[in-house]
C-alpha cells in the first residue's frame, strides 16, 4: 500500500464501497449457491449473526440499485443456513454482446455527451460506456467532470428518483433566493446553456400530483435531495418536457411576444427553436415566428446571434437596431488583450472536495474491477480519471479501495499496485472471472438517450444489441418518451459513427468537405480525433495531414468518407490520446457578464485579471459562430483579434442592411 495521503483517507462510504465491491466479485467468481455462513465467515467478520444479515441485507439492496442481484438460492444445505445465489437473467449480460470494434467505437461516440453539463444522465452514461467497453486505456481527448462532488451526488439522486418513478425530498433556493422544502415528482429533464433542468411537480403523499405545481429546477439550485423509496408517482399520459423546455430568452415570468421575419435558410438550432417554441407560417413568401420572451435584451441578443429581424414589438425592433448600430461604431479590437498573462483563475482542486456516496464509488469500483479480466491488465490513474471525469487524486482512491476488495481468508481481487497507487494490475497467473453487469435502468435509459441525440434511432442494430443484451430488464421505451428532449437528426448518425470508428480503429479518414464559409468543396485525409456537439451541430476534430495542422469539420458538411491506412501516431491498432488544439484563441474582455450566461460559449476558459469587466479566453476556428455571438453582446465586448473585430462589424452591417 503506498504511503498516508489525503486520498487515502478512508470514511465510511469508502469502507463499505470496498466491502460491497467484494461481495460483488465473490459472486463474479462461482456459479454455486453460497451459504450464509461463508459470506459471514469471509466478508462480515467480527459481526455478530444480527448485524451481519442486517448489513448484508444493506448491502444486497445497493448492489441490486447497481443491477446486480443476489437472491437466496433454492438449495439449501441445512435447515438453519441459507444459500445465495446471482439472480443471473436479470444481473449479467445476455446472449452476444457487443464486438470489441463496435463497443470501442460506441465509447469514442458517446464520450463527449458524457462530459456535457448539459446531459442529465451525464454521470450514468460515462458509467454505461464503461460497463460495455471495459475501456480505460486513452482513446479519446481527456475530459474531467467540472461539477463539484455534492453536485454530482445530488443528480445522482435526482436521475436515480427520476428513472424510478420514487418521490424525492428536496430543498431548493429559487430565483428569487427563497429556500423551500419540498416534495416532488421528476417527470422530466433538459439541458440548457451547459446546466441540467428538471420539470417537476409538487408530490402528495398519497403519490398524486398536486394540481397545477408543474414548475421548472435547475440543479444547481438544489441544495438537498432524498429519496423517498416508498412513495412512487406516475407521469400523465399528456405529459412532454418539450412543452417545458425554454429557449435561453425563456428564463422567468413571460412579458411578451416577438415576431421575427426569417430572411435566410435557418441553421440547424433555429430550425429546431421554430419547430418547438411559438408559432411560425408563411405569410407574403416569407416565414414569420412569433414567440414568448421573458427578458428584452436577452431575446434582442438571442436574434442577433441567429440571425433574424424582428417586426413586432417596437421596443424588441429598436432595441435590435441600435446593438447592431453598437457593434458597427465600438471598434472592439484591443490588441492589449493579446498581452494579458495567459494563467486561468483557479482550477478545481486535485484535493477531494466533499464525497460522492458510497453508491457512486460501489458503481465505479465494480465497473473498474469487472475491466481487470486477463493477466496483464494494467489500468493507471489517469486512464480512471478520463473515463470517469474525476480528478487525478479521486482515480488514485478508486485504485486503493480496489486493493481493498479482499475477504479475510480469501484474495477476491488479486492484484498489484504501482508506485504511490498510480496504476493497478493483475497479479502473475491470475485471471478475475469479472461477468459484465447488465445496466441499470438508469444507465440504460442514458445510452438510448444519448444514441437518439445522436439521431442513431431504435430501429438501429447497434440499439436494438445493446437493448437485448446489455438493457435493464426493467426497461421500457416509455422511460424515454416523454420525460427527455426530442432527439437529433438521422441524417448524421452515418458520418458519426463512421467517424467513431475510425477513430476507436485508430485509421485516417478521407472525405469530401463543403466549408461552412463557403467556396469551393475540398478533398481531406485527416487523422480523426474527437466527435463533440456544440449549439446543435456536431463536429470532427481532426488533425489535416495535408495541412499539417488540427482543423474542426461540421459533420453535417461531410459526405464520401471512406477509412484508410493506420494513422501515423497509432500503435497496435489502438489510437493514442492526442492533445485537442485548435487553430487560434482569443482573449474577450465582456463589459456586461450577463451575456456569458445569455450563450454557451464552448472551451470558455476565466482569465485573472481586471477590475472592470470580465476576461476570458476562447478558441477560435474559423467560421462565423464566434463573430456572430460576439456580435450579439450589443457592442459590449473587446477581442485581441482584428480581424475577428472586423468580422463582427461585417455581420452587424449585412444584417442591419
Amino acid at each position: 500500500m503506498a504511503k498516508q495521503d489525503s486520498y487515502l483517507k478512508m470514511n465510511s462510504d469508502d469502507l463499505r464501497a470496498a466491502r460491497v465491491l467484494t461481495l460483488a466479485v465473490k459472486f463474479f467468481g462461482t456459479t454455486m449457491p453460497v451459504s450464509s455462513a461463508t459470506i459471514h465467515a469471509e466478508l462480515y467478520p467480527g459481526l455478530d449473526d444480527g448485524s451481519f444479515m442486517r448489513q448484508f441485507l444493506r448491502d444486497r439492496e445497493l448492489l441490486s440499485s447497481l443491477g446486480m442481484v443476489i437472491t437466496e438460492a433454492e438449495e439449501q444445505s441445512t435447515d438453519i443456513d441459507t444459500m445465495w445465489r446471482v439472480n443471473e437473467q436479470a444481473s449479467f449480460v445476455q446472449g452476444d454482446g457487443l464486438g470489441s470494434n463496435d463497443a470501442r467505437m460506441l465509447y469514442v461516440l458517446c464520450y463527449d455527451m458524457a462530459f456535457d453539463q448539459g446531459f442529465p444522465y451525464r454521470d450514468e452514461l460515462r458509467i454505461a460506456l464503461a460497463k460495455i467497453s471495459r475501456m480505460y486505456r486513452g482513446t479519446t481527448v481527456a475530459h474531467t467532470d467540472t461539477s463539484s462532488p455534492t453536485e454530482r451526488k445530488l443528480l445522482s439522486t435526482l436521475i436515480g428518483c427520476m428513472s424510478s418513478r420514487r418521490g424525492v425530498s428536496v430543498t431548493y433556493t429559487d430565483a428569487a433566493g427563497n429556500t423551500s422544502s419540498r416534495t416532488l415528482a421528476l417527470l422530466g429533464s433538459f439541458g440548457l446553456r451547459d446546466r441540467t433542468y428538471f420539470v417537476a411537480s409538487r408530490l402528495n403523499k398519497n403519490g398524486s400530483l398536486v394540481e397545477d405545481s408543474v414548475r421548472t429546477y435547475r440543479l444547481d439550485r438544489f441544495a438537498k435531495a432524498q429519496e423517498l423509496s416508498g412513495l412512487t408517482y406516475q407521469i400523465p399520459l399528456d405529459f412532454s418536457v418539450n412543452d417545458y423546455e425554454r429557449l435561453p430568452f425563456q428564463i422567468g415570468e413571460t412579458c411578451g411576444t416577438a415576431r421575427f421575419a426569417i430572411s435566410t435558410e435557418p441553421g440547424k438550432h433555429l430550425s429546431r427553436a421554430l419547430a418547438t417554441h411559438g408559432t411560425a407560417e408563411i405569410i407574403n413568401n416569407q416565414q414569420i415566428w412569433d414567440v414568448a420572451y421573458s427578458d428584452e435584451g436577452a431575446v434582442v441578443g438571442w436574434a442577433i446571434a441567429a440571425g433574424i429581424r424582428p417586426l413586432s414589438p417596437q421596443s424588441v425592433c429598436e432595441r435590435w437596431e441600435e446593438a447592431l448600430r453598437q457593434v458597427i461604431q465600438t471598434n472592439a479590437y484591443d490588441p492589449a488583450l493579446a498581452l494579458h498573462p495567459a494563467q486561468t483563475l483557479a482550477q478545481q482542486s486535485t484535493k477531494r472536495a466533499g464525497r460522492t456516496g458510497s453508491i457512486s464509488l460501489t458503481r465505479q469500483l465494480i465497473a473498474l474491477a469487472s475491466s481487470l479480466t486477463r493477466e496483464g491488465d494494467v489500468i493507471t490513474a489517469q486512464d480512471i480519471a478520463n473515463t470517469l471525469g474525476v480528478s487525478f487524486d479521486e482515480a488514485r482512491h478508486l485504485i486503493a479501495l480496489v486493493s481493498m476488495g479482499s475477504g479475510e481468508s480469501i484474495d477476491y481481487l488479486p492484484v498489484i499496485l504501482g508506485d504511490e497507487d498510480e496504476e493497478v494490475s493483475l497479479m502473475e497467473g491470475a485471471a478475475l472471472s469479472a461477468k459484465r453487469v447488465r445496466l441499470t435502468r438508469a444507465e440504460t435509459i442514458a445510452l438510448i438517450v444519448a444514441l437518439s441525440e445522436l439521431g442513431i434511432g431504435d430501429e438501429d442494430p447497434l440499439v436494438q444489441t445493446l437493448k437485448a443484451s446489455y438493457g435493464a430488464p426493467s426497461f421500457s421505451e416509455e422511460d424515454v418518451v416523454r420525460s427527455l428532449e426530442a432527439g437529433g437528426s438521422t441524417s448524421e448518425a452515418a458520418v458519426l459513427k463512421q467517424c467513431s470508428h475510425a477513430i476507436s480503429c485508430g485509421k485516417t479518414l478521407t472525405f469530401s468537405y463543403r466549408p461552412i464559409t463557403g467556396g469551393a468543396q475540398s478533398h481531406r485525409r485527416v487523422i480523426p480525433q474527437m466527435v463533440r456537439r456544440n449549439d446543435d451541430n456536431w463536429y470532427l476534430d481532426a488533425f489535416d495531414l495535408v495541412r499539417q495542422d488540427t482543423r474542426v469539420f461540421r459533420i453535417d458538411r461531410m459526405s464520401d468518407l471512406e477509412e484508410m491506412d493506420a494513422a501515423p501516431n497509432v500503435r497496435g491498432g489502438a489510437p493514442v490520446t492526442v492533445s485537442r488544439e485548435t487553430q487560434e484563441e482569443v482573449v474577450v474582455r465582456f463589459n456586461d457578464p450577463r451575456y456569458l450566461d445569455l450563450f454557451y460559449w464552448e472551451g470558455l476558459q476565466l482569465l485573472q485579471g481586471e477590475s472592470s469587466g470580465v476576461l476570458a479566453r476562447l478558441p477560435y476556428y474559423g467560421g462565423t459562430w464566434l463573430a456572430r455571438h460576439l456580435a450579439a453582446c450589443s457592442g459590449s465586448v473587446q477581442v485581441s483579434n482584428e480581424a475577428l473585430a472586423q468580422q463582427m462589424r461585417t455581420y452587424a452591417q449585412d444584417l442591419l442592411g
